[in-house]
C-alpha cells in the first residue's frame, strides 16, 4: 500500500501535466496583475484566458510521455489522440460555450462564466508551456 502512494508521488507524467497545469494558471495570475494592476489569486481555479490550462495539461502529460517512454511508444499515441481531443475541444466546443454564456446572461440578467472558452492564441501557448515542462522535467 505505501509503496503504491510512493509511486503515485514519484510518478513523472503526473508531475508534469501538474506543474504544466499549474504553471499555466499562475501565468493567468501574473497577466491579470499585469493588466489590471489586481492580484486575484482565484484564478488559479479558473477556466478560460490566457494561456489554456487544459491545453498545458495534456501537452505536459503527451510531451513527457515522448521523451521517457519514445515518441513511437504506444502510450504518447494515445496521449497523443486524447492531446487532440483536449486542444480541439478548449479551442471549440468551450468557445461556444462561452458565447451561449454570454446569451444567457443578456437574457436572464444572470451571472454566467463567459470565459470558458479559448482564443487560438490561448490554445497555442498553452501547448508551448506544456511541451516545455514536459521535455525538460
Amino acid at each position: 500500500m505505501i509503496n503504491d502512494i510512493v509511486d503515485f508521488f514519484s510518478n513523472i507524467y503526473i508531475w508534469a501535466a501538474v506543474i504544466s497545469w499549474f504553471a499555466a494558471q499562475f501565468i493567468k495570475i501574473i497577466i491579470t496583475y499585469a493588466k489590471e494592476k489586481r492580484f486575484r489569486p482565484s484564478l488559479l481555479a479558473s477556466t478560460g484566458g490566457m494561456p489554456s490550462a487544459h491545453s498545458a495539461t495534456i501537452s505536459g502529460l503527451t510531451f513527457a510521455i515522448g521523451k521517457y517512454a519514445g515518441f513511437s511508444s504506444a502510450a504518447f499515441g494515445i496521449s497523443f489522440i486524447v492531446a487532440i481531443i483536449v486542444i480541439t475541444d478548449a479551442l471549440h466546443l468551450r468557445r461556444e460555450v462561452g458565447k451561449h454564456s454570454e446569451a444567457l446572461a443578456k437574457i436572464t440578467g444572470g451571472k454566467f462564466n463567459a470565459r470558458s472558452g479559448h482564443k487560438l492564441s490561448e490554445v497555442v501557448v498553452g501547448i508551448l508551456i506544456g511541451m516545455a515542462i514536459g521535455l525538460l522535467i
